[in-house]
């Protein structure tokens, strides 16, 4: 969320002011209100949900949280409440590159490192954590119960894991004043018009000929050189030595002709060879010694 607001005053693009950093109490008071709605919220859920699997053991792991809550301290600006946490102690400016991509590494981490986890005694895994929790810096689960805590980080089908709300939602009247547009000079690939399908064309009148009709069907598909762009901040229609726009002119399909063309322009017509295929190892890396006597079981 921004570490401010938005003026909306005038026509044109939206002014932001910045306000000051939130106090603890009003960081606990958010969390105190969102833990209310959250819990009036689950108590209305039909709990006849088809997916009775994935949400039996979410409703399990969240029952584990509230039972064993986090025992680190916390910063400030930051507040914990059954089982519930809200952090708003990092600010990341809009011209610092770096720690946007901290941001962005801390939020796509994977749950768990591989190196940490090894096999223990009586077919058990062992993963040594990085700080301890309970007393014990080692966690023992079955590989079933390990599969069981991957499996509540599994988010729901259909369901959108990152949802934008008040003035960067997609509908939001004034998202076209908030949200930066393409910088002067830049300019996009231009989407392909879609050709009109047969359903689309009006029926023409009897004895007129048929007139296609100006407008393209409508779609919602992004072509691949903007998802490139927006991916990998690549713009594969650039010309890298002029820096003019290119344009597709043909799709070769056929191995055989795409050889040939590439052999008459002295460029490689076959692909790196391909590894073969290993097994996985049989056993995890050794851990060093613990004592399985201080290990935290889990619940």
């Amino acid at each position: 969320m921004p570490d401010g607001v938005f003026d909306l005053q005038g026509d044109g693009p939206a002014h932001f002011v910045t306000i000051p950093p939130p106090r603890d109490e009003e960081v606990a008071s958010i969390l105190e209100r969102f833990v209310r709605r959250a819990a009036k919220a689950l108590a209305d859920h039909d709990e006849g949900d088809p997916e009775e699997a994935l949400a039996a053991l979410q409703a399990a792991e969240v029952d584990r949280r509230v039972r064993y809550p986090d025992p680190f301290k916390h910063s400030r600006r930051s507040a914990f409440l059954d089982g519930f946490s809200l952090h708003a102690g990092v600010r990341v400016h809009e011209h610092d590159r770096d720690g946007l991509e901290r941001l962005c590494r801390y939020a796509v981490r994977p749950p768990f490192a591989l190196h940490r986890l090894s096999h223990g005694e009586e077919g058990r895994l062992v993963y040594r954590m990085k700080r301890p929790r309970g007393g014990s810096l080692w966690l023992v689960l079955t590989p079933d119960e390990l599969i069981a805590r991957l499996a509540t980080l599994v988010p729901p089908p259909r369901v959108h894991a990152v949802r934008y709300h008040g003035v960067f939602a997609p509908n939001a009247k004034v998202r076209r004043r908030v949200v930066p547009s393409i910088a002067p000079g830049a300019k996009a690939s231009e989407p392909a018009a879609p050709l009109a399908s047969h359903s689309d064309r009006a029926p023409p009148a009897d004895g007129a000929p048929a007139v296609e009709s100006a407008q393209p069907a409508r779609t919602y598909r992004l072509p691949w050189a903007e998802l490139l762009r927006k991916v990998f901040a690549l713009d594969v229609l650039a010309c890298p030595e002029c820096g003019g726009r290119l344009r597709v002119i043909a799709f070769i399909a056929q191995a055989s002709v795409a050889c040939r063309i590439l052999k008459h322009l002295g460029l490689e017509s076959q692909g790196p060879p391909i590894a073969r295929a290993q097994a996985p190892p049989e056993t995890f890396d050794p851990a060093p010694d613990y004592d399985v006597s201080d290990c935290h079981p889990a619940d």
